[in-house]
């Protein structure tokens, strides 16, 4: 397994546009990928990532400007939003990071996923 922290896709606003309100009201029938990110995606500054041997993403956790979790998964409720791309480790920006930092952070974030 290999652990990055990155800033990619971290730049998401708080606020919908109007053009997101009217999609959101044609298309609200459509299942959302991950749900339980929407509220708050706004507030990422980094994602720490998992892959596996094959150099695909396997569990993320986005941090605030403060380095908490306020997202990790997959998890019951949703995918993931880095598990569902078809990017590889090496289409990353970012530094590495060890396991037991992913690990604790992990912990932290309270994620529940069924078995």
């Amino acid at each position: 397994m290999k652990y990055l922290r990155t800033r990619m896709a971290t730049d998401w606003s708080r606020k919908k546009s109007l053009k997101i309100y009217i999609l959101d009201a044609l298309f609200g029938f459509v299942p959302r990928a991950n749900p339980g990110y929407e509220k708050k995606i706004h507030l990422l500054a980094e994602w720490l990532v998992e892959f596996d041997e094959e150099g695909l993403p396997w569990r993320e956790i986005g941090l605030d400007m403060n380095g908490h979790p306020v997202l990790a998964g997959p998890n019951d409720e949703c995918y993931g939003f880095w598990l569902d791309t078809n990017m590889r480790f090496d289409d990353f920006d970012g530094e590495t990071v060890t396991k037991g930092e992913f690990e604790r952070l992990w912990l932290l974030s309270g994620v529940s996923v069924s078995s």
